[in-house]
C-alpha cells in the first residue's frame, strides 16, 4: 500500500518491477482521476475517511512517502500511523520518507513565526497558504513506538522549489 500516493507514480514503479498486489490511497480525487488514466491497471482508490477499508493484517508493506508533514496534528499522525499499523501484518514493513526539522535560517524563522499560531514548534505556513509541518525525531520514534525500528538514515535532496532540504528515512516492522 502507498498512503499517500498523488497519481500513483511510486505503485507504477511498484508494479513494473513485478509486485502484483499494489494498492494507493490519496485523499485528492484529482489525483487519483489522473493516476487511474494514466494507470488504468492499477488499485488507486480515493480515501475519504480517517478508517481504512480493509481487513486488519492485509498488506505486507506500507510506503508513506512525504505525508506526515501534510498532516499537522499529533493526533491525525497517531491515527494514521495506528490505521496502517492495523492494516499491516503481524512482521510487515513501514517505510516513511519525510522532513525533520530544518536547521537553515529561513526554515527556522518559518518555524518560529508560526509557532504561535499552529502551537507547534516545525508547523508553518507556506506562501500559498498550505499548512505544512517538519518534525523533530523524538516525536516521530514517539509515534512509531508501538513498531520495531529496523533502519532510520539522513540525507540531503532539493525540494520542488529548488531549496535544500534534509528528509529521513524510517523502516519499521509490525
Amino acid at each position: 500500500m502507498d498512503y499517500g500516493c498523488g497519481y500513483g507514480r511510486t505503485c507504477a514503479e511498484l508494479h513494473a518491477h513485478g509486485y502484483g498486489h499494489v494498492t494507493g490511497l490519496d485523499i485528492s480525487e484529482k489525483m487519483i482521476a489522473k493516476g487511474q488514466s494514466l494507470f488504468p491497471e492499477l488499485d488507486l482508490r480515493v480515501q475519504r475517511s480517517d478508517m481504512l477499508p480493509f481487513l486488519p493484517e492485509t498488506f505486507d508493506a506500507c510506503l508513506m512517502f512525504a505525508v506526515l508533514t501534510c498532516i499537522v496534528t499529533d493526533s491525525g499522525q497517531e491515527r494514521v500511523v495506528a490505521e496502517v499499523s492495523r492494516v499491516l501484518r503481524r512482521g510487515g514493513l513501514l517505510y516513511i520518507s519525510d522532513y525533520p526539522l530544518q536547521e537553515d535560517e529561513r526554515n527556522r524563522k518559518r518555524y518560529q513565526a508560526f509557532s504561535d499560531t499552529y502551537g507547534t514548534f516545525g508547523v508553518f505556513q507556506l506562501s500559498d497558504g498550505g499548512v505544512v509541518r517538519h518534525h523533530d525525531m523524538v516525536t516521530i520514534h514517539h509515534l512509531l513506538a508501538g513498531l520495531e525500528l529496523v533502519d532510520e538514515d539522513f540525507f540531503e535532496v532539493a525540494t520542488m522549489n529548488g531549496n535544500p532540504a534534509r528528509v529521513f528515512q524510517i523502516l519499521a516492522r509490525k
